[in-house]
């Protein structure tokens, strides 16, 4: 927590006084983060996934002005990341407990008074769980919780964007632009998934046909991607534009 603008909207860092005072401004939010420990390749940290949620909300306290009302809840950082069982460093917790964790959350944050909840999640294998909680709560209690996109961006080739799902050149490059020092580069690999699929309609992720997969089954390294077109030069750019997006969603749902 060394950026000054994000401790001053960090809830935990606050006082009976000043959560009452956040939580009573008109049109008050509240970002959930939602991370992950797991294995990312031989070259960048366990963390990573949770890393890039505290340089994305670290760049929101940054481009948000004082006096707009958003506010930052405690991460929860370790979540569902079974499919990288097997490999050394990786954490989880199942579906449920995590579901258990996102409700409790949720609801003590509306008890506190704010108005609008929005999960910020920085791990692609918890979503397929976030689609359907999100409907639950929704269906059973009325309250409508949001979920924020940070678009990965559009230079990197179809094959990357398609199939660069872990520790390829989009999460690495962020990580080499914003934490250099956890990452190991001359390590960086390239491990193609599609390789191994069968029928050009099998897609490991948000597509009409998707299947059931460890990391085990899809790359011997962990890396789904390629790794070594990343560049810190290409992750500051794409810091920078993933910010802009999330802070233009966060202005638009308190209009």
């Amino acid at each position: 927590m060394k950026s000054s603008a994000l401790r001053e909207r960090y809830l935990p860092a606050m006082t009976e006084t000043q959560l009452r005072s956040a939580a009573g401004q008109e049109k008050a939010l509240v970002i959930l983060p939602i991370g992950a420990i797991e294995q990312h390749g031989p070259h960048l940290p366990v963390g990573t996934d949770s890393l890039i949620g505290e340089i994305l909300l670290r760049g929101i306290a940054e481009e948000l002005a004082p006096e707009e009302a958003v506010y930052v809840a405690p991460s929860i950082v370790v979540s569902k990341s079974n499919e990288h069982t097997g490999f050394p460093g990786t954490l989880m917790v199942h579906r449920d407990v995590l579901a258990a964790c996102i409700r409790g959350s949720v609801a003590q944050l509306e008890a506190w008074g704010f108005a609008e909840v929005a999960i910020l999640n920085t791990h692609g294998g918890n979503l397929p769980l976030l689609r359907s909680l999100l409907r639950e709560i929704r269906i059973e209690t009325g309250e409508s919780l949001h979920l924020l996109n940070p678009f990965p961006p559009t230079e990197m080739d179809a094959r990357e964007q398609t199939f660069g799902i872990h520790g390829g050149e989009y999460e690495s490059s962020i990580l080499y632009a914003q934490v250099p020092e956890f990452c190991k580069p001359e390590r960086a690999d390239a491990q193609w998934i599609d390789a191994g699929l069968e029928g050009p309609d099998l897609r490991p992720e948000s597509s009409p046909a998707t299947f059931a997969w460890t990391a085990r089954d899809l790359s011997p390294s962990g890396t789904m991607g390629d790794a070594t077109r990343a560049s810190a030069e290409k992750g500051g750019l794409w810091t920078r534009r993933a910010v802009q997006e999330l802070v233009h969603e966060l202005r638009s749902l308190q209009t």
